[in-house]
């Protein structure tokens, strides 16, 4: 099982740096990623800090590296979200600024006849 949670997380790391490198995932987006993938590998590979995690968590180790990957997840759904948000307002003054420039436009336009 840790062989194979090792061998996942490298090749998040890789698939991740990979996208950058393709210009497929912009850098500012792969901090969570590879920050996640390199804490799984250091959680696979430092076994004492995986337990001592797990006494802190006060849960079983298995537990413990399920929980982590639950807010993982959840921290790139929040970072997700924050950036969706922030894209609607922008478009949402973008439309309101092309609604402004358009009457404006038809407004000059009346005023030439």
């Amino acid at each position: 099982m840790k062989v194979l949670a090792f061998i996942v997380a490298l090749l998040l790391l890789f698939r991740v740096l990979d996208l950058v490198r393709r210009q497929r995932l912009r850098e500012e987006f792969s901090v969570l990623w590879v920050g996640g993938a390199l804490g799984g590998l250091t959680l696979t590979v430092w076994t004492g800090g995986r337990v001592e995690l797990a006494r802190i968590l006060g849960i079983d180790e298995g537990s413990a590296l399920l929980t982590l990957a639950a807010l993982f997840l959840l921290l790139i759904v929040l970072d997700l979200s924050t950036r969706v948000s922030r894209l609607a307002n922008q478009q949402k003054h973008l439309i309101q600024e092309l609604a402004r420039l358009k009457k404006r436009i038809n407004d000059l336009e009346g005023q030439d006849d």
